[in-house]
Order: C-alpha cells, then sequence, then structure tokens
C-alpha cells in the first residue's frame, strides 16, 4: 500500500501548475486586446488617401532648422533660435500636423 505522501503530487508541483495555467490565459488576453486594439485602428499606420498633404509650421523668427529623426511614428524636428532656447518640434508625419513642442531653455538645470 502506498503512503500519503506517494499517492499525490507535491504541493509545489499543484501550485507550479496553477501558476502556468494562469500565465498562458493572461499571455492569450493579451494577444486578444492587441489584435482588437489593431483592428479598431486600421488607418493608424497608413498614410493618408491621397498620399500628400501641405502643412506649414510657424518657427520663431530667426529659428532654423538643425536636424530632423524620426521615431517611432513621430517626425522629432530638433529646432534653434537666435538667443532664444532650443525646441523639439513633434509632427505626425502621416499629415503633418504639430503634436507638441519641447522647449529647451538656456541655463536651467535641474
Amino acid at each position: 500500500m502506498a503512503s500519503p505522501t506517494q499517492a499525490s503530487a507535491p504541493l509545489w508541483l499543484k501550485v507550479l501548475v496553477i501558476v502556468m495555467g494562469l500565465l498562458i490565459v493572461a499571455g492569450f488576453v493579451v494577444i486578444a486586446a492587441e489584435i482588437a486594439r489593431r483592428m479598431s485602428t486600421p488607418n493608424a499606420a497608413r498614410p493618408p488617401a491621397s498620399g500628400k498633404f501641405a502643412e506649414r509650421i510657424a518657427l520663431p523668427s530667426g529659428a532654423r532648422v538643425v536636424s530632423m529623426n524620426a521615431v517611432g511614428d513621430r517626425l522629432v524636428i530638433h529646432v534653434e533660435t537666435q538667443g532664444g532656447p532650443a525646441a523639439a518640434y513633434i509632427v505626425d508625419p502621416r499629415n503633418g500636423a504639430l503634436l507638441g513642442t519641447v522647449e529647451f531653455p538656456p541655463g536651467v538645470a535641474r
């Protein structure tokens, strides 16, 4: 006759199986949520229908564009002004919309 400890699986094994089962369920939930998010915004990665746009972004007087970098799905434009703060302009390259600016005032320390 088998002893009680040999008849059933150890407690740590039961806990491990339950935790792995929960991780699998959580993984499926994350995948389903991501698929639903991507299906709900199908035009997010596509350019505008015409593929062309014209947008004017007003820069301060005497400002010059130093560089432009693609960061994720945004375009960051580094602008320097004469005697004023440097700034980063964040633009949506799909439609040319100015999403925001970040200014870097000189002499301000943290």
